[in-house]
């Protein structure tokens, strides 16, 4: 019988997290005598494919541990290291369920139980709930909802994706769950060896996907304030390359959607994604060396021209007027400047 859920976790140096991650995945009820057991009926519909990355850590022996308890819902998968994204598509590659979601090790779900209820309801291709931020200094939850309007299934197209409030990042995985057949075509779906592999689910469930829907749940939990996370802004500086590689991959895969049949209006919709993380990736091209800063964003300015309103405009132009050596000492010297500020006030992290 094939499962209704797959959950793919990529685990690389999570020993603090990785036993609460894992423990979301299970299904708890009550029965008859009031004990707290596992819900074989629920967790029958479910496969947790764990992807060892290689973790140098405890974390795989740790994660193994579930598979011997729970071998008929647990597996894993061990490899050499290869990224975040590597172990992803190690993930998509092997993943029986219907629907697919992916879990980041180091953040856990909520309600379960009631996706998978919903879940055999619907034969939506996108299913779209809500997530939190768990800022872990603070000890504080920051809600975010999806826009999409909740219980009705809508097609895909300019018109509906344009209603997401927040944009094409609703089609990102702490958002959604996904029809296992729309991803697995695209194999390998994500940029390997590099941080922000993730950013390829802005389009890719549309090239396939035909339909999406909206349920009233917060579902997905996202760590926030892990020394060394790839989303503060210093890590971000120091792995700028990788959004590079990641523009690269944006645009191979375009170029491999001429067979698939992609109506004009979601081409449309593709172009406008790629289009912007161009803009969001030319921000971080001044902090790579210079030849290479100075090839990429030339490219980058060439194929993707400055729009009304368009992300890094005002960097765009800064570039457009300066000659380039001024334009990387005064942006560089300005981050330093900001680096430093922020640190005397306690707001620079390591």
């Amino acid at each position: 019988m094939q499962k209704l859920l797959t959950i793919v976790i990529p685990v690389y140096k999570v020993e603090p997290y990785i036993n609460k991650c894992l423990d979301s995945c299970l299904i708890y009820k009550t029965n008859e005598e009031g004990e707290r057991v596992l819900d074989e009926e629920l967790m029958n519909q479910l496969e947790v494919i764990i992807v060892n990355d290689g973790t140098p850590d405890n974390s795989a022996e740790m994660s193994r541990e579930y598979v011997k308890r729970y071998p008929r819902f647990f597996r894993q998968i061990d490899k050499e290291n290869g990224g975040h994204g590597s172990a992803c598509n190690v993930g998509l590659k092997e993943a029986t369920g219907k629907y697919l979601r992916f879990l980041d090790s180091d953040d856990w779900l909520t309600n379960i139980d009631v996706l998978i209820g919903r879940l055999q309801d619907t034969e939506a291709d996108i299913v779209l709930t809500h997530y939190q931020c768990y800022y872990q200094e603070r000890d504080e939850f920051e809600l975010h909802l999806t826009s999409l309007k909740q219980g009705q299934k809508v097609q895909l197209s300019s018109e509906s994706l344009h209603t997401l409030k927040n944009g094409y990042i609703e089609l990102n995985f702490r958002f959604c769950t996904y029809k296992t057949l729309i991803l697995k075509p695209l194999y390998p779906l994500f940029a390997e060896k590099v941080m922000y592999d993730d950013s390829v689910l802005s389009f890719a469930p549309i090239v396939l996907g035909r339909t999406m829907i909206a349920f009233d749940i917060v579902l997905y939990n996202y760590l926030l304030g892990r020394e060394g996370q790839s989303m503060s802004r210093n890590v971000q500086i120091k792995n700028a390359h990788s959004y590079v590689v990641c523009l690269q991959h944006q645009e191979r895969l375009k170029t491999t959607m001429n067979t698939q049949s992609i109506s004009e209006d979601l081409l449309q919709c593709i172009d406008e994604v790629v289009y912007q993380y161009a803009h969001l990736t030319f921000g971080f091209m001044v902090y790579l060396p210079y030849n290479e800063a100075k090839t990429q964003m030339n490219r980058i300015v060439q194929q993707y021209p400055i729009r009304d309103n368009a992300m890094c405009s005002h960097l765009m132009k800064r570039y457009q007027v300066l000659p380039f050596w001024v334009f990387y000492l005064v942006e560089n010297c300005r981050e330093l400047y900001l680096r430093i500020k922020n640190k005397s006030y306690g707001l620079y992290k390591k």
